[in-house]
């Protein structure tokens, strides 16, 4: 990676994460143990550059699944929580992100502070409907938050009964359940211009074709400057809601890799095609440190996320999120946009993360399921017919994708052609089966409360 792309050192984020290394090594004797198997002394570490090339990396397998929640959480008693999130349970394991009362009220600040910046939700009254996976709730002191979890015909009649008394409706979802409540609302001739929309998608990465396709039904406006639109927000269950988010700036960015190979060549390097477009993502410094860590020679490496809160009841630094990642500076972002004669998009946040998604979810071929899942949404008259679920199977290196027809529907005639165009020749799939709704072999009814697998190495 050209060393005038690396973002420069944030002297105050530095300090803070030092802070809260030695606050964490004082409070928490499971931390110290970790340091000292490691070979680490608190007191030799002064700088965040010794935490980068001296401490452990922390994960579930050494933090959940070694040591006891009661010993994690020391000084915090567990029925003094206010509450628990848990993670998905992807990897076949739980873990945990615990908070006081004190948190939970912080939270609720916090997420109000960055879904106002986004979406002026103090100024607009706001109907919030929560339609994540049952586990996951935020609350909030200026918006009305209804929290139906994966309840299509819940979060529609709470839309058509409260709607009409907001200015605006924020929709939370992951992608394949906004797919499942947009076919439901059109098969019921729902209007969703009667509303001002605005959409949080959580849970995991998606590409630009869904956001095009999630525009045009949901009456989005993305490119107009108050208009609706749709925001990416990262979260991490040991760890919180909200550590990364896109911004109006982020997503004119990720719209203009997407679309100019050139530009998205030279900044992502040779593996973009089959990689697909990464999210743009910024965060707040005084909340979350973030590292790359053993980045590639297109620098993109492991995520590390440290928590800069010591007060957590379990103070994660240095945590391994599984996904794939990149720091940038937004200047030479600037420079580089310049170079190809592209608009840069005002405001440009800096940091600037670049994120590709699960580190477990790259093929053998190379490429990221991603690009797949995103390839289904390239024409509309397409994407109307499928669920939005993907499966990837592979026999040596030729590689099936599987998808799934919404209930009565018909498989589009042109399914392959499109797929084919939306994906370049090297990740071309040697066989696309389309699958009846009900014989989908890998989920025959999904049930949205968990992940879609949609790729088992």
């Amino acid at each position: 990676m050209p060393d005038d792309l690396c973002p420069e050192a944030d002297p105050a984020a530095g300090a803070a994460l030092l802070d809260t290394f030695q606050a964490v090594a004082a409070r928490m004797p499971w931390y110290r143990t970790l340091l000292a198997e490691a070979g680490v002394s608190p007191h030799e570490i002064a700088s965040p550059e010794d935490i980068a090339r001296r401490c452990p990396r922390l994960s579930k397998q050494n933090t959940f699944e070694r040591f006891r929640l009661q010993d994690l959480a020391a000084g915090t008693p567990l029925p003094a929580l206010a509450s628990v999130l848990t993670s998905s349970g992807h990897g076949g394991r739980f873990s945990f992100g615990l908070a006081t009362r004190g948190q939970d009220a912080a939270a609720a600040e916090a997420i109000d502070h960055a879904l106002d910046a986004a979406f002026a939700v103090r100024t607009r009254p706001t109907l919030a409907v929560n339609c994540l996976p049952m586990g996951v709730t935020f609350a909030s002191r200026c918006m009305t938050v209804a929290t139906t979890s994966v309840r299509e015909d819940m979060a529609l009649a709470l839309i058509e009964a409260f709607g009409p008394a907001y200015a605006q409706v924020l929709l939370v979802a992951d992608p394949l359940f906004l797919k499942r409540l947009t076919d439901v609302a059109a098969r019921q001739g729902v209007d969703w211009h009667r509303h001002r929309m605005q959409v949080v998608v959580g849970e995991e990465v998606f590409g630009e074709h869904f956001r095009t396709y999630m525009a045009q039904h949901l009456g989005l406006a993305l490119d107009a400057p108050e208009g609706g639109w749709l925001m990416s927000s990262m979260g991490v269950g040991e760890l919180g809601l909200h550590l990364c988010y896109e911004t109006r700036a982020t997503v004119a960015l990720r719209r203009r890799l997407a679309t100019h190979a050139a530009f998205a060549q030279a900044l992502l390097g040779p593996a973009r095609a089959l990689q697909g477009t990464p999210m743009c993502f910024t965060y707040d410094t005084r909340r979350i440190h973030v590292e790359v860590d053993t980045p590639d020679a297109d620098g993109f490496g492991r995520l590390l996320v440290s928590m800069l809160d010591p007060d957590l009841p379990v103070p994660l630094l240095r945590y391994e999120t599984g996904d794939v990642g990149r720091l940038v500076a937004p200047r030479a972002v600037q420079a580089l946009l310049d170079a190809y004669g592209l608009e840069s998009p005002q405001d440009l946040p800096s940091p600037l993360l670049l994120l590709r998604g699960r580190a477990r979810e790259r093929l053998p071929n190379g490429a990221h399921v991603g690009v797949y899942k995103d390839a289904i949404y390239a024409d509309a008259s397409v994407a109307r017919h499928l669920t939005g679920a993907v499966r990837l199977t592979a026999d040596g290196s030729a590689l099936t994708m599987h998808v799934q027809l919404v209930p009565d529907a018909a498989p589009p005639p042109n399914l392959r052609a499109v797929v084919h165009a939306a994906l370049p020749e090297a990740a071309r799939p040697a066989a696309v089966e389309v699958w009846p709704y009900a014989a989908f072999p890998f989920g025959m009814t999904l049930d949205y409360e968990r992940k879609f697998v949609s790729w088992l190495p």
